[in-house]
C-alpha cells in the first residue's frame, strides 16, 4: 500500500467544557487532570476518536444505512458486525503474525486532534492556563438533603475549542479470511462517502459524559 484510499480533515467542535483524564491528580488543585501534549495543550487521542466514531458507524449499519453492500445476504447483525471489522479492525490477533496483526488495526486511522499549529504558536505559556479550567462536584445525601462529608471532588477540564485531526481510509487488503467482508476499493469508496454523515451521530465524547461534559460536533470533510 503506497497511499491512501481517501483521507479527511475532521473537526472536533466542542460545545462546552470536556475531560479526556490521565488518572493523575496534583494535590489539592485537582482529584482529575485532563490530558495535555508535550507542550501543554489539551488534545483528545486518536484511539479515543476512532472509538466513538466505531460506535456512531455501528448505529448506521444497524440502522440500515450500508445494506446496499450485503451482497451475500448475511443477516443486519451479522453484516454491520462484519463490516465494523473490516473498516475498523477487530481485537487482538490470531495465531502468527503477517494478515491477521493489519486485520486486528483495521482500514480507518485517526490522528489526535488538537489545536491548529498556527493557533498554538500565539498561545504563550501564561495563556495556556487558560484553555483550562476546574469544576466541583460533591455528593449530596439523599436523606438529609446535605452535602456529605469529604466527598468534594476537583476535575480539571478543558474549555470549548475547535481541534483538528487527519483520518485516513486505506485500501482494502487482498485477503480478509474471516475478519471481515471482502470489500473491492469502489465499495470501500461509496461506504467512505457516507462517513460524513456518520459523524454527524457523534454528539460527545471523553469522560463525565453524564454531567453534561464532552458535548461535541463533528464536521468531516475529504481533502
Amino acid at each position: 500500500m503506497t497511499s491512501n484510499l481517501k483521507t479527511y480533515d475532521l473537526t472536533v467542535n466542542f460545545l462546552g467544557y470536556w475531560f479526556i483524564g490521565t488518572g493523575s491528580e496534583v494535590g489539592a488543585y485537582s482529584d482529575q487532570l485532563t490530558q495535555r501534549d508535550e507542550k501543554g495543550f489539551p488534545y483528545v487521542p486518536g484511539k479515543s476518536l476512532k472509538g466513538v466514531f466505531r460506535e456512531a458507524f455501528r448505529t448506521a449499519a444497524n440502522s440500515g444505512w450500508f445494506d446496499k453492500f450485503n451482497r451475500n445476504g448475511l443477516e443486519s447483525a451479522e453484516f454491520a458486525n462484519q463490516l465494523i471489522q473490516t473498516i475498523f479492525g477487530h481485537d487482538g490477533t490470531k495465531d502468527g503474525f503477517s494478515d491477521d496483526e493489519l486485520h486486528a488495526e483495521g482500514l480507518i486511522h485517526f490522528s489526535s486532534a488538537v489545536l491548529p499549529q498556527s493557533l498554538k504558536d500565539r498561545i504563550d505559556k501564561e495563556q495556556q492556563e487558560f484553555l483550562f479550567t476546574t469544576v466541583q462536584s460533591t455528593k449530596i445525601n439523599s436523606d438529609r438533603g446535605v452535602a456529605e462529608e469529604k466527598s468534594l471532588r476537583t476535575v480539571e477540564v478543558a474549555v470549548p475549542m475547535h481541534l483538528h485531526a487527519e483520518v485516513t481510509l486505506d485500501p482494502p487488503y487482498e485477503k480478509t479470511g474471516d475478519t471481515g467482508l471482502d470489500l473491492s476499493a469502489e465499495e470501500l469508496k461509496e461506504i467512505a462517502g457516507i462517513f460524513a454523515a456518520v459523524s454527524s451521530l457523534v454528539t460527545e465524547i471523553g469522560g463525565k459524559r453524564r454531567r453534561g461534559f464532552g458535548r461535541c460536533l463533528w464536521e468531516m470533510k475529504e481533502v
